[in-house]
């Protein structure tokens, strides 16, 4: 089995990079080719590839933790150089026009002062929970993955991916902005672990305590409210052509103007988010406030306050990654387009999974095994007509293998993956125009359960966008006697919370299907 992250490595680097990245730079320079900073550029290629080479087929997933320094460092340089790109690109600054002029990327600095904090307290982090798991390594190794569903197949899906109708982005940039969100959307994670360890704290004083008091005050006051208040109402606005002709003279040549507006149920979505501490709108205030590129953002709902095309532009830009980090935490948002940067970070940051110890997992060696095979992306599917638009539909296979010798992992494992299905469905459910959603998703996960003979378990979750959602567990094995054991009853007492339903058996008795959903579906 060859090791996850070399593949996604020399992927990376012996394929994509050079096959991709000189068409990026002449679609975005046409002839006159410029050697500008971005986040596949000459310098961050060496560095992964050192990483490559320190990797070998056989080592386990665990071996890339050896490298987090220089993950670190990647890291920071990553999000230099996707800053430096976006500012090159913005017309508004000098670069484009004077090319002695190089941007600077202020405020990363104080960004990786707050990551190196981040990295010491993950520690302290497994604490605090017995699921809790590493999050440094993770958002590296999202990116890895999110680039590989992005320039695979000659980069069909990044060329597809659309920040707004009518927006015009290039590919540098586009990678840029899926560099900016990978590597900072768990950033406010410990913020939100916070409260678990001090509540902990508390259950652990009671033992020598009667009523220990450990207070530690998370909340936001006076000012941090009112600018993390300006960071929610940016990331929950659109912008509107404003209507500013004058009947009685010729407009035809004037330059399109723009105004922002509140988008009220976005809004409301994550103020409730910021209340909880989710760490996916903590994330997005953190780098607003740290980072200069978003400080110099224009924004506005005021009436009288017009954004020429390009101004616009930008707004969006921004947006898509401040929206799209706050989004993978709020479950009251639900998604439409799987051409969006918020579909592809939510379902690569689910499928991360492989090199993840728990705290559980620490010391023991379980008797287990997990495989992540794939994500593929397949477009034009097939075509949905709402009204009088036709829409193309897209889909989206994630495919994984466990073997387990254990009955309890076998067992704890099964209620996961509903788990995690019940999430899928909260943020892929029907509502207001899901009648337009563009995609089907699809998980297959393949559990292989070994204790006397082989009984091989086919997790499906099917989200169409014309038929409701479907989790199911097909079993089978070679011998019909294993079958007796994880039959209709084990899954009932399994899942004793929802209805399961046997819906299809084979001739031969050796495979049988079961679906399982909620009671009040």
């Amino acid at each position: 089995m060859t090791n996850r992250d070399l593949q996604l490595l020399k992927e990376i680097v012996d394929i994509f990079i050079p096959k991709c990245v000189p068409e990026y730079v002449s679609e975005a320079f046409a002839e006159n080719n410029r050697k500008i900073e971005h986040p596949l550029d000459e310098e961050v290629e060496e560095m992964l590839n050192e990483i490559k080479k320190k990797i070998r087929d056989e080592d386990e997933d665990y071996r890339i933790f050896y490298f987090t320094d220089e993950i670190k460092n990647i890291w920071k340089l990553i999000i230099q150089k996707s800053i430096k790109c976006l500012r090159y690109f913005d017309s508004r600054e000098p670069y484009l026009e004077n090319q002695s002029k190089h941007p600077v990327a202020y405020g990363v600095e104080e960004l990786s002062k707050y990551f190196d904090k981040y990295i010491k307290f993950e520690s302290m982090l497994y604490g605090g929970g017995k699921y809790y798991r590493d999050h440094v390594v993770h958002v590296f190794r999202v990116w890895l993955l999110g680039l590989e569903c992005l320039l695979d197949d000659d980069g069909i899906y990044l060329k597809r991916i659309v920040i707004q109708r009518d927006v015009k982005v290039n590919s540098l940039e586009k990678i840029s902005i899926w560099s900016m969100i990978a590597l900072t959307h768990d950033l406010g994670y410990p913020l939100e672990k916070a409260q678990g360890i001090i509540d902990q704290t508390k259950d652990m004083m009671k033992s020598f305590i009667a009523n220990p008091s450990v207070s530690m005050d998370l909340s936001f006051n006076g000012i941090q409210n009112n600018m993390n208040d300006f960071v929610v109402r940016f990331i929950s606005s659109k912008m509107h052509e404003a209507d500013n002709k004058c009947p009685r003279e010729d407009n035809a040549d004037e330059e399109k103007r723009f105004v922002a507006r509140l988008q009220p149920k976005y809004y409301f979505k994550f103020q409730k988010s910021l209340e909880r501490y989710n760490h996916g709108i903590l994330s997005t205030i953190i780098i607003y406030k740290l980072l200069r590129y978003f400080l110099e953002s224009d924004f506005s709902i005021n009436e009288d306050y017009l954004f020429d095309k390009e101004e616009a532009r930008q707004f969006y830009i921004r947006r898509e990654i401040l929206r799209t980090i706050a989004s993978h935490t709020c479950h009251d948002v639900y998604h439409l387009d799987m051409l969006s940067f918020a579909f592809l970070l939510i379902v690569v940051d689910d499928a991360q999974e492989w090199g993840r110890k728990r705290i559980s997992e620490l010391y023991v060696n379980k008797d287990s095994t997990y495989e992540f095979l794939s994500i593929v992306p397949q477009f034009d599917i097939g075509v949905s007509n709402h009204g009088k638009e036709s829409i193309k539909i897209h889909s989206l296979t994630v495919k994984e293998k466990f073997s387990f010798k254990n009955l309890s992992d076998l067992q704890e494992t099964l209620l996961s993956l509903y788990k995690q299905c019940k999430g899928y469905k909260e943020i892929f459910r029907d509502g207001q125009d899901t009648t337009r959603r563009n995609f089907t998703f699809k998980k297959n996960c393949e559990i292989v359960y070994e204790e006397t003979k082989q009984v091989v378990f086919c997790v499906d979750l099917l989200i169409s966008n014309d038929d409701r959602p479907r989790f199911t567990i097909a079993t089978s094995c070679d011998a019909k006697k294993p079958l007796e054991t994880f039959n209709l009853q084990f899954l009932n007492k399994l899942f004793c919370k929802s209805d399961v339903q046997q819906t299809r058996k084979d001739e031969n008795g050796r495979k049988f299907t079961y679906e399982i959903a909620d009671k009040s579906e």
